[in-house]
């Protein structure tokens, strides 16, 4: 295909589904990165919900030996009872976590990929843009030659 002004149609279709890719690219980027964070504020919340089951753990066991010590005996069963109930949350608290930092692993992957289709999409843009300025120089390249042509004095005869 060596006419200019089709090459040029060629390439001006090609950079707009190139820029359609890019933008489809970064939409799926932003959607990965808003993943990545809502993950990393659910590892977060999880973090904090264990140091609050830690700390409740702590203080019973602390008023269980200072507060309680004389009522021991009347308490026993309550204050197990309340110890188990604690460390069995703290234990799912705990499972939770690890499912919620595997969820921001996998999120964080999915990110990585959509960054890297996104700067490809980019890249291919890039290059859709530069065949689309390479193919207007063509016309133009042609449209001057032809003008030249048309305008050059008829050549005169010797004779």
């Amino acid at each position: 295909m060596t006419d200019p002004p089709r090459q040029l149609h060629a390439a001006r279709q090609l950079q707009r589904l190139r820029d359609l890719r890019e933008r489809k690219a970064l939409t799926a980027l932003r959607a990965a990165e808003a993943e990545v964070a809502a993950a990393e504020q659910a590892v977060v919340e999880r973090q904090r919900a264990m140091e609050r089951l830690q700390s409740a753990r702590d203080q019973l066991s602390q008023r269980i030996v200072r507060d309680c010590a004389p009522q021991l005996g009347k308490l026993a069963a309550y204050a197990s009872a309340t110890q188990e109930d604690l460390d069995d949350q703290l234990e799912r608290t705990e499972y939770a976590l690890i499912d919620d930092e595997d969820a921001l692993s996998e999120a964080r992957q999915k990110a990585a990929v959509a960054r890297a289709a996104w700067l490809r999409a980019v890249s291919q843009s890039g290059s859709a843009q530069t065949l689309v300025g390479d193919a207007r120089q063509a016309v133009r390249r042609a449209r001057n030659t032809r003008q030249e042509r048309e305008d050059a004095p008829a050549p005169v005869p010797l004779f």
